[in-house]
């Protein structure tokens, strides 16, 4: 499930379920992928939106204790379920990806996918006066600073698929067009 996810974004995820087991929650919650996304300095997410300095803060609007307790709760299956809601903010930070034209998701496709709905974790964001298009722009700028690493084979393909992106959209428009005229002369002929 998480092949196309960062170093970064895995850990985030996996700190996400480490704040749920700590707090005693059932399940991975979007409030706990925020606190994922808070915990290391240097990943984007954190450094698009300073999260750690904002830790506090996010905790207070989330209605969570800084730090969770420090006893591990035993369990057979430490295994928590995401749920919905954070089922949709991975579907969505999937989208963002895409819309990057990324093949990898990072922290700030995380955050991204947080922002684009209703949920606990995004009023808790917007609360603290960050949203979608703010994040977009910080995001597309830390990108064009920062580069992420590219394998070899995502380089080859970017430099030949990049000119290819024009010419498909054109490509998918003349062919709709040629569908639509080809309808309209059967249509005439009967």
């Amino acid at each position: 499930m998480f092949e196309r996810y960062t170093e970064h974004a895995r850990r985030a995820i996996f700190f996400a379920r480490f704040e749920a087991i700590h707090r005693r929650a059932a399940t991975i919650s979007t409030a706990h992928i925020l606190l994922g996304l808070s915990w290391e300095e240097n990943s984007r997410a954190a450094v698009i939106l300073s999260l750690k300095d904002k830790l506090t803060d996010v905790c207070a609007l989330l209605g969570i204790p800084l730090r969770p307790c420090t006893e591990i709760p035993y369990s057979q299956n430490n295994d928590l379920p995401l749920d919905r809601d954070s089922k949709i903010t991975l579907a969505y930070a999937v989208n963002e990806a895409d819309r990057d034209w990324q093949e990898m998701i990072d922290t700030d496709h995380l955050l991204r996918g947080l922002l684009r709905f209703s949920n606990q974790a995004s009023e808790a964001l917007h609360s603290l006066s960050v949203d979608l298009p703010t994040v977009r722009a910080a995001s597309k700028h830390h990108r064009a600073e920062f580069p992420p690493k590219r394998t070899p084979f995502l380089r080859l393909a970017q430099i030949y698929l990049e000119p290819l992106k024009a010419v498909s959209v054109k490509l998918a428009i003349l062919v709709l067009v040629c569908l639509v005229a080809a309808l309209i002369v059967r249509w005439l002929d009967y």
